[in-house]
């Protein structure tokens, strides 16, 4: 897919991004820019393809070593550069989780820990709330009429929604009905829903970092809740009709177990 210099405004999951990175070039950004936009201050750089080769490791391994290899003009790399870049201390914590498991293990012995890591670093969500009982209660209940309908006013208010699975954004270059991230719930102090969008995602990197750390959530099978993407009040515009929930293919019940 070619570059567009307006993708934050092809829709409301995209538009996350609008007031966080420039993408008003007319081409593809150049490995140097997107080093000087997005890793000014990060403990990383990105690496092309010629210079992973050399270093003839793992991903992981490069990685571990201050360098992501980022493919050029590439949506997938693309956004996982800005993901990066929006949360340095989360993406270094999965790396360490994945090398630690490699050294275990080994590369050749893929574990249940590492396919969560990556199930969450390619599809991760994260909702910030105020209360996080009660949200996280209504989504393992699957109760999307309680969550997109009768609490609709506090979305984008007490409970905002980050992506985090870089995967997420390239697909909502193209949304469909389906797209469902892999949600982690977390409580927020009261201040930080009215901060700015650039202030707020330090401190939600910082908590979301200490919370995977400190829970070991990857540990145990199923840590995450599924969230229908599209369903968030705001960033679909067919949400806005009640009868859009109907759709049990995709607001699903929860089975039960």
């Amino acid at each position: 897919m070619d570059w567009d210099p307006h993708v934050t405004g092809r829709n409301g999951v995209l538009a996350q991004l609008a007031d966080l990175i420039d993408t008003s070039t007319p081409q593809w950004p150049t490995l140097a820019e997107l080093n000087r936009q997005l890793a000014a201050d990060l403990p990383v750089h990105f690496i092309d393809d010629g210079r992973f080769a050399e270093l003839n490791c793992y991903y992981e391994q490069a990685v571990a070593q201050g360098m992501v290899p980022t493919r050029a003009a590439n949506w997938h790399d693309f956004f996982g550069a800005v993901i990066w870049a929006l949360f340095p201390r989360t993406k270094a914590l999965l790396n360490r989780l994945h090398m630690e498991d490699i050294a275990a293990n080994g590369f050749g012995k893929r574990t249940p820990r590492r396919d969560r890591v990556t199930h969450f670093d390619e599809c991760g969500l994260v909702l910030a709330v105020s209360d996080k009982a009660e949200a996280e209660h209504w989504l393992r209940e699957h109760d999307w009429q309680r969550l997109f309908i009768s609490e609709r006013d506090r979305w984008g208010n007490n409970w905002q929604s980050f992506i985090f699975g870089h995967a997420l954004y390239e697909q909502a270059l193209a949304p469909f009905i389906g797209m469902t991230g892999k949600c982690v719930v977390l409580e927020m102090d009261t201040v930080f829903f009215s901060l700015p969008a650039a202030a707020r995602y330090p401190l939600l990197d910082a908590r979301l970092a200490e919370h995977l750390e400190q829970d070991t959530l990857f540990d145990r099978p199923r840590p995450l809740l599924p969230l229908p993407l599209l369903g968030i009040p705001g960033w679909w515009p067919a949400n806005e009709e009640p009868a859009f929930y109907q759709n049990r293919d995709y607001f699903r019940p929860r089975r039960n177990r």
